[in-house]
Parts: C-alpha cells; structure tokens; sequence
C-alpha cells in the first residue's frame, strides 16, 4: 500500500517538474463544449417573421380626379344638357360646335361645346377655342358683348377682337394640387382669361396692366433745423428761487434781478409735415383690367384675379360655380 502511494505522488510530481523545467502554465481546463461551440459557429439566423402578424400600413397616395372611377352620363343627363345648351344659345351670336360627352374619371360635363368667337361685329376671337360648359359660355358672351366691348370704345376708341385663353376644361384639382378640391374647370366651368387684343394692335395683358401696390411711405428724418427743447436757463432758475416767500410772510426779491425772466425766442423752422400717401392715379389700362374685374364679379360666381393670390397674377379666373355668397377676389 505504502508502495502504490509512494508511485502515486511521483506520477502528479512528473508534470508539475516538467512545468518548472520549461516555465509555462499548465492548460487551462476545456470550457463548456456547448459555449465553445456556439462561439465557434456563426450567429444563429433571426426568426422568420410572423406571416400573420400586420405590417406598418403604407401611405395612401392620393387618387386624382382623372384616376378616379368612372360613372358614364346617363342618356337623360346629355338629352337634359343639350336641351339647356339650347335655350341658352340660340339667337346668341357664338361661334361654337358641340362636342362629345366628356367623362374622364370624375371630370367632364355632358353637353360640352368648343368656343371658338363670341359676336359678329365685332367680332372677339377667343384663342385658343375654349371647352366650356353651355352656361358658362352664355355668360361669357353677355359679359365680353355688354361689358368689354363697351368699355374698350370708351376708354381707347377701339374694339376687343381677342382674348387670350389660358385654361378652359382641364381634368385637374385646384392649382393641380394633389389633395385640393376639384377644379371647376374640371367641369368644363370655368375659364382663365389673361390678355385683351384691340382691333388698334394694343394688348393689354392683366399681369403688366393690373394696378400694382403702393408701398407706404418711410417715415420722415429728423429736422436738423428743429430747435431744442427749452428746459430753462439758470436765469430763469434763479428768479424762481428769488420770488419764494420768507419765513415772515413777505416775499423776497434777489437785488438787481427781476423776479422774472424772459426766456429768449429763439427762432425754429417749421416741423416738416409727414408724407401723405396717394394712390397712383391709373392710366386707362389700369381702368379698364380693374372694371372688367368689377363687372365680372356681378355676372360670374366666381371671379380671382392677382389680388387673390400669386397663382392668379397674370389673369382672371372666372368660373359659374354657386355659392351662398359670391366669391370675388
């Protein structure tokens, strides 16, 4: 047993004298094999995702009125229409041709026509032919016939032969907006004029011919001729120190000065009188845009014009759409 003991302890001693021989540590003990393994291999792939579970909605891109579905005109609706277009227009001197139902998303009007000239004598051309509804084209000749025409003889001594039609039917929002309400010229109700022609040759445009902004004044500078205020002079103190009352009831007066001063006048120029803003007076193109517009707002149900908004600088909206009040702008 003493012998089994004895070889037992120089077997551990063999390692330990081989470390001390060569100076290196011992190994340490193998770690947890799952540990290493898991360290050895690559991360493990993320769960698939769960097919049931709803994702972040996606944002709903708005639909425009063109994309939108489309109801077609009843039969009713055009017969309805064109019997409308009838009574308005006949005996009205347009040159005009009825066109096709329109129906292009939510947009159109059943009896549309294309207006190519209002009146005979003179005759006003509208450029290009607009595609308007029937009451907007009724209207449009009594205002370009009762209206234009006679303020153009009286202000130039000439007669409108053209207007310039920067929209008539367009299939859009407003100002072609994504989410803005529908544009009545997506009805075929309304139209952009932007420039009168005059038998003469002269054009008068609204976006150079509208009356422009008068700016307020600056304030005036300071007049370097303005005297000082007057505070008083040392004399003046003096005096009113002089005429104080004494204990005994009686007033003193300072020897050789008089109890009261006269301050000197010293001479100031007038306070220059602030500028008083006018208003410009207008040339006869400024009259005319500025009355059309007016007269406009009594006829139409919607009038915009460059002191609307920027998107109508450079002409006038007109359009037939009913409202409580009439919007003119």
């Amino acid at each position: 047993m003493r012998l089994r003991i004895l070889a037992l302890m120089a077997l551990c001693a063999c390692p330990l004298a081989a470390t001390a021989k060569t100076g290196a540590a011992p190994p340490l003990p193998d770690r947890n094999p799952l540990i290493a393994l898991a360290q050895a291999d690559a991360a493990p792939p993320l769960p698939d995702r769960n097919p049931l579970r709803p994702g972040k909605p996606a944002e709903a891109k708005p639909v425009l009125p063109g994309e939108q579905p489309t109801v077609p005109w009843t039969e009713a609706e055009i017969e309805a229409a064109k019997a409308k277009c009838k009574e308005l227009l006949t005996g009205d001197p347009l040159d005009y041709e009825i066109l096709p139902p329109i129906k292009e998303g939510i947009c159109g009007t059943p009896a549309p026509v294309l207006l190519r000239a209002v009146g005979t004598d003179p005759k006003v051309t509208i450029n290009p032919p607009a595609t308007i509804s029937c009451p907007m084209a009724d209207v449009l000749g009594e205002w370009l016939r009762d209206t234009v025409q006679p303020e153009a003889k009286k202000l130039f001594g000439s007669t409108v032969v053209k207007i310039q039609n920067a929209t008539s039917y367009a299939c859009r929002n407003r100002y072609g907006g994504d989410a803005t309400p529908l544009s009545e010229h997506a009805l075929a109700n309304a139209l952009d004029v932007s420039e009168f022609v005059l038998a003469n040759g002269e054009r008068i445009t609204i976006l150079d011919d509208w009356p422009k902004v008068v700016e307020a004044p600056p304030p005036p500078e300071a007049n370097p001729n303005r005297a000082p205020e007057d505070k008083g002079t040392t004399e003046d103190k003096e005096s009113v120190a002089a005429s104080k009352p004494a204990l005994d009831g009686k007033t003193v007066k300072a020897a050789n000065k008089p109890a009261v001063t006269q301050a000197k006048a010293e001479s100031a120029a007038p306070a220059s009188p602030p500028p008083v803003a006018k208003e410009p007076e207008m040339d006869r193109e400024a009259q005319f845009v500025t009355f059309l517009h007016e007269d406009a707002c009594r006829r139409f149900g919607t009038v915009l014009g460059p002191d609307a908004n920027a998107a109508h600088k450079n002409h006038f909206h007109l359009d037939m759409k009913k409202r409580r009040k009439g919007f003119c702008e």
